[in-house]
This record gives C-alpha cells, structure tokens and sequence, in this order.
C-alpha cells in the first residue's frame, strides 16, 4: 500500500506541495482510535443502525454524498473525502459543511477543501474514494476503521432515484475494485479495518464492541 502525506490545496498554484506538519494536527481533539468511514451503497442507513447499535466513542468521515445524511440529520463528523472534488457540485456541497470538519481530496483543483493528499511514489490515484478514506485514516493513526456503506457489491447508492435513467452512476457497480480490498486484508493494515456489509465484510469481518474498545 503506496504510503502518502497531506499537503495544502493551494488553488492559485495547484503545482505547489507544500505539506501539512505535523500530520497530527489533522486528527480531531476528541481522543477516539476509532473511524466510522461512511460511503454511499444503498446499505448505508441499516450499517449505520447496526454501528450505532455498538454505542462506542467514535470519529466519523463522510465519503462523497453521504455528508448530506448527516447534514440533513444534523449530526455531527469530523471529517469528509471526496473523490470528485473537481466537479463543481461537490465543491458546492463542500462549501455547505461546517468549517471544523476536515475536508480532504486528491485532486489538486478543490475549492472548498483544505487536504489535498500525494502518495510518495507520485503516482496518480485509483480505485474508490473509501480507498483514499482508509488510506489517509490509517496515515492519521486511527486504530479501528469501520466500513458503512462500503459493500463494494452492484447495489448502487442510496441516492440512485433521484438520478436521471442515463446517468452512468446509477446503480454502479464496484465490484471490480475488490482487488484493491482484497490485497489489504491480506496485508497486516487489514487488521485495524472492519465493515458492516457486503464483500468488504465477507474480506475483514464485521466488528464487535469487544473490538472497538479494544478490550
């Protein structure tokens, strides 16, 4: 797993890598060790019930659409990831969360967000936003990572009605991204990750309160 380091989105100059130091500044002062990573797969309320349910100290990151449940909701989390931070709605919807949440891409053209994230070997990304989620996650030193929302299965997102027929997002399927979930469970970071559902649960197994407090 390529490793990688946060630098600061700099619009006017997007050449510029000017990193984030030290990288534990962008850890919230809530003390948790554990991420609930929340992604945009139909499944997304039934894991987040289930997590809930566990009632354990927790840090929440936000992938993509599914800041607006909590918008909506009126919960809180510390963070959001978008894979898309190029794309004007998304810097809009960026615009519209709360200026205490960390907000982090890979693309160095984001208005809105303040992280943008380099790997080492200056190679480009790919694969899913949740790859970057974990990734950056465990460059944070978080110790258990929670999947909701990230079956990587065909279902499709929770917003998929609200999407034109034609759209090519509605009901993907991210099935062919298991490759990359599949060599992380294999690797010893597949210890600190467990999901809630689909094939990411089949891959790290789904986590137990005895696991999130760590006892």
């Amino acid at each position: 797993m390529a490793k990688i380091y946060p630098t600061k989105v700099n619009i006017d100059q997007p050449w510029k890598r000017e990193p984030i130091e030290p990288v534990e500044s962008l850890r919230p002062k809530t003390g948790n060790d554990v991420l609930l990573i929340v992604g945009d797969a139909t499944c997304v309320m039934k894991d987040l019930a289930k997590f809930y349910d566990l009632s354990v100290p927790h840090d929440t990151l936000c992938i993509n659409h599914s800041a607006l449940i909590f918008l909506e909701a009126g919960w809180p989390f510390e963070h959001y990831v978008c894979g898309d931070s190029h794309m004007r709605q998304m810097q809009k919807l960026a615009l519209e969360i709360p200026d205490n949440v960390i907000k982090h891409c890979w693309n160095a053209q984001s208005p809105g967000f303040q992280v943008r994230w380099i790997k080492h070997d200056n190679r480009g990304w790919n694969g899913t936003t949740a790859n970057l989620a974990v990734k950056l996650a465990l460059t944070l030193d978080y110790l258990r990572l929670v999947l909701a929302g990230c079956p990587m299965d065909k279902s499709g997102h929770w917003y998929d009605n609200s999407l034109p027929e034609n759209d090519t997002k509605r009901l993907n399927d991210h099935r062919h991204h298991l490759w990359f979930w599949t060599e992380m469970a294999t690797r010893p970071a597949g210890k600190f990750i467990r999901s809630m559902s689909g094939n990411t649960k089949q891959l790290f197994g789904e986590p137990t309160r005895e696991w999130l407090l760590n006892v």
